[in-house]
């Protein structure tokens, strides 16, 4: 390796870090949107707050996360990449589960609207913009597909992945 190997790569890294924070940026300004798009999650189960701020928290944590996801998920064994994503998704589904016990024993008693219980759930997995339920969630799942994908591969003969790799 040369040390132009070494300045390009850098640049590379510098110009995708560059981008990953415009896109944080980016992310947070929806807020200033203009436009009403109104209180779109409301109910007896409650009002959230504008949309856009909704929209812009839950994407700043896509943005966040997802291209480190794709580092790891490259860089890992496949093995460490589906450990990885199963312990995403029961991470999520464990606070999926506390939202819910914390919402029957909190809002359930106190509602006169008891129907209202899962569409409760959600909404309080909407609200909770400081804890990305959701994006921990998909990032768990995206790990897992990525390891059944890369598996696949390994194990494709090298005569269709040479073939595949020219077409």
């Amino acid at each position: 390796m040369t040390s132009k190997d070494v300045g390009g790569t850098g640049c590379k890294w510098g110009l995708l870090i560059a981008l990953w924070g415009g896109g944080l940026y980016g992310a947070l300004r929806i807020t200033e949107l203009p436009g009403n798009w109104g209180h779109g999650i409301c109910g007896p189960w409650g009002c959230g707050p504008r949309l856009q701020a909704l929209v812009a928290c839950h994407l700043f944590w896509l943005v966040l996360l997802i291209p480190a996801g794709v580092v790891v998920g490259q860089a890992l064994e496949v093995s460490h990449v589906r450990l990885a994503g199963t312990l995403l998704v029961g991470m999520g589904a464990l606070a999926v589960i506390a939202v819910a016990v914390y919402e029957g024993v909190t809002w359930l008693p106190a509602t006169p609207h008891p129907e209202y219980y899962g569409q409760r759930i959600l909404f309080t997995i909407a609200m909770l913009v400081d804890v990305p339920i959701a994006q921990t969630l998909l990032l768990g799942l995206f790990f897992r597909r990525r390891a059944t994908v890369r598996e696949r591969r390994s194990e494709e003969p090298i005569e269709q992945a040479v073939v595949r790799g020219q077409s």
